[in-house]
């Protein structure tokens, strides 16, 4: 059992990797995304050290879910048996989030009478094309599907029904259920009670211990100090960036 001080010390010293060269314009976003992800939980521990130190803790359990969130994303397109699986993962996670920006901005107006809606509209669905059939529903002809789906007229709520009927994208719930398989091998069980406590807190379910107010009691801060600190151990003892 670590002190309060000694697991803060461990969090605060954790030394992340240098960030990797590039070849512009010579391969595709794979990598890019994966230290994104990557950089995206380093900034994230940063922000938890400030709100823990200033006794913001409230806060920083958000933020310690949020960073489990990002690396349960992480360990999603870099974790796999093989750089197959990874990339198929990668098409996937790609897949979900144009979808997600689809809709979102088709529920944005009724149509896409405005050039403005249309071309938003145009341009999402080209980034989507090349990598939607991975998140396809099965028995589903794919081209059919988006030539259904590539039309000027009619009201949003169409093409969204559309897309909801023909595509599942992966919902975060399913990026953690992955993570804490993955994490098994380390973790008894206590990982997934720290996020649900977090998702609590997120929640603000007034139910839980620590919500209502600031208050630095032993079993919030034991909590999240353990709760980053698995994220440290997974960062160091998983697969080697792409």
């Amino acid at each position: 059992m670590w002190s309060f001080e000694d697991r803060i010390k461990i969090i605060k010293n954790y030394k992340r990797l240098p960030v990797p060269l590039f070849d512009d314009g010579n391969e595709d976003t794979y990598r890019f995304c994966v230290w994104n992800l990557y950089d995206r939980v380093c900034e994230s521990i940063k922000s938890f050290i400030v709100l823990y130190e200033n006794k913001r803790f409230c806060d920083a359990f958000i933020i310690a879910g949020h960073t489990l969130e990002t690396c349960a994303m992480l360990s999603y397109l870099k974790d796999c048996d093989s750089p197959e699986e990874n990339r198929k993962n990668y098409e996937k996670y790609i897949a979900s989030t144009i979808l997600n920006n689809i809709i979102t901005n088709l529920e944005l107006s009724v149509d896409l009478e405005k050039d403005i809606a249309w071309n938003v509209f145009s341009h999402l669905l080209k980034m989507f094309y090349p990598v939607g059939s991975a998140i396809l529903k099965e028995n589903k002809d794919y081209d059919g599907v988006i030539k259904k789906i590539n039309y000027r007229k009619g009201p949003n709520q169409e093409k969204i029904g559309l897309f909801t009927k023909n595509f599942k994208s992966i919902s975060v719930a399913e990026y953690i259920n992955i993570f804490s398989d993955y994490m098994k091998k380390y973790d008894d069980g206590q990982l997934r009670r720290y996020y649900n406590k977090y998702c609590s807190f997120k929640h603000s379910n007034m139910l839980t211990p620590g919500v209502a107010k600031e208050s630095e009691t032993d079993d919030n801060v034991d909590d999240m100090l353990y709760f980053v600190l698995e994220i440290i151990m997974y960062l160091d003892t998983s697969k080697p960036l792409p």
